[in-house]
C-alpha cells in the first residue's frame, strides 16, 4: 500500500487524497489532547505535556514526532517542543479559534462521514439513520457536544455577521426580522450597525435562553424583542426578513413553506434576505460541494445554486430579485411580496 510504489500519479494523488482523514485526525487529536494550550512562551517537556493531557509518555513522544512533520509544534533539545505559527493558530485563544471549530463536529462528524456512501446511495440523512433522531434532538441530550457545536458556530458568526450587516441594506424605521437566528448575534451586528431599525429575533425557547447578552442591555434593548415562536408555522410582521445558514439544512418543501410564511405576514414590498453560500451551475468550489454533502449527512438539506433559490422564492409566492450582495463566502439572495 505504500505510495513508493505506485508509478501512476493519477494513482498516487487519488491514494493520497484517501489518506487525508489522517491528517485531519491528527490535528483533531492534539486539539483534543490540549497540546496547543499547554505549550507557553517557552520550551515545554515531554513530562508537562503528558502531564497536562494525561498521556502516556512513550506514545506522546511518538504523536509528537508525527505532529512536528505536518509543522505543528517544533522539537528542540532535551525532549522539549515549542510553539510554531501552526501550532499557535490551534491555542484555544487564537484571534480566528479554529480550535473551538475543529471541535464543533465532535465524535459524531466522524460517524457521519463514514456513512457517505450509505446517503449518496438512499438520499437519508445520515444523522438520523444513525440516532435515530435529528440533531437538535440529539444536542438536547448531550450538553458536552452541543456546547462545543455552538461555541465553534460563535467563532465564525463572530467573523461572518459583521460582514452580513455591512453589505445588508435597509432604510430608518424599518423592522428587520430574523427568522432562526439562534443567540441573536447577527441582529446585534444589524442593529448596531443601522441605528435607525428594529429588530425581532424569532426563536424557540430553548434557544433564546442563549440570547447574546447585549440585546438585553441599552443602547439596542430599547430597539430589540425577543420572539418565542416557530418560523415553520408563522411569521411575524416586518420590512426585512433575515434567514441566514437556515434554508441549506432544509429540504425544498420545507424552505419554501418558511418563505411562505413569510410572504403572508409581510406588507407588500418586503424583502425576504436568505443568507446562504451559492453552489455554481458549473465546476464548483471543492468547499461547497463539500459543505452540500455535509447538509444531507446532517440534517438531509442540500446547498444551492442560485437558479435553484429563485425557484424557492418563486413557488413561496415571492418575487426573485437575485443576489444583492456578499459577504466572504455568503451572499444575499433576495426576493420581494408582490405589490398586489
Amino acid at each position: 500500500m505504500a505510495m513508493a510504489v505506485m508509478r501512476d500519479e493519477a494513482a498516487a494523488a487519488v491514494f493520497e487524497l484517501s489518506t487525508g482523514v489522517h491528517g485531519s485526525a491528527v490535528v483533531r487529536a492534539a486539539v483534543q489532547l490540549g497540546l496547543p494550550d499547554a505549550v507557553g512562551d517557552e520550551p515545554t517537556t515531554l513530562a508537562a505535556l503528558a502531564s497536562a493531557s494525561g498521556a502516556r509518555p512513550d506514545t506522546l513522544r511518538r504523536f509528537l514526532s508525527l505532529l512536528t512533520t505536518f509543522g505543528i509544534f517544533a522539537e528542540v533539545a532535551g525532549n522539549r517542543y515549542e510553539h510554531t505559527p501552526a501550532s499557535r493558530a490551534l491555542r484555544s485563544d487564537a484571534p480566528d479559534g479554529p480550535a473551538h471549530v475543529i471541535r464543533l463536529g465532535g465524535d459524531w462528524n466522524w460517524i457521519l462521514w463514514g456513512l457517505l456512501a450509505h446517503s449518496v446511495r438512499s438520499g437519508e440523512c445520515a444523522f438520523q439513520a444513525h440516532y435515530g433522531m435529528d440533531i437538535f434532538s440529539f444536542f438536547a441530550q448531550d450538553q458536552k457536544a452541543a456546547e462545543a457545536f455552538h461555541r465553534g458556530l460563535a467563532i465564525v458568526a463572530r467573523r461572518e455577521d459583521p460582514l452580513v450587516a455591512d453589505a445588508l441594506s435597509v432604510k430608518g424605521g424599518e423592522c428587520v426580522v430574523e427568522l432562526a437566528g439562534g443567540s441573536g448575534s447577527l441582529l446585534r451586528a444589524v442593529l448596531e450597525r443601522h441605528p435607525y431599525v428594529t429588530g425581532v429575533l424569532v426563536e424557540t425557547e430553548q434557544a433564546l435562553a442563549t440570547l447574546d447578552p447585549a440585546l438585553r442591555q441599552a443602547p439596542l434593548a430599547s430597539r430589540f424583542r425577543a420572539l418565542p415562536g416557530d418560523c415553520h408555522v408563522r411569521a411575524p410582521g416586518g420590512d426585512v426578513y433575515l434567514i441566514k445558514q437556515t434554508l441549506h439544512m432544509w429540504d425544498d418543501e420545507t424552505c419554501v413553506r418558511v418563505l411562505a410564511n413569510c410572504r403572508r405576514a409581510a406588507p407588500p414590498g418586503a424583502r425576504v434576505v436568505v443568507v446562504e453560500q451559492l453552489l455554481s451551475d458549473g465546476p464548483a468550489e471543492r468547499r461547497g460541494r463539500l459543505m452540500d454533502l455535509h447538509m444531507l449527512l446532517v440534517a438531509g438539506g442540500k446547498e444551492r445554486t442560485e437558479q435553484e433559490f429563485a425557484e424557492l422564492f418563486q413557488r413561496a409566492g415571492l418575487v426573485f430579485a437575485g443576489v444583492r450582495g456578499q459577504a466572504g463566502d455568503l451572499r444575499l439572495i433576495e426576493g420581494e411580496t408582490p405589490e398586489s
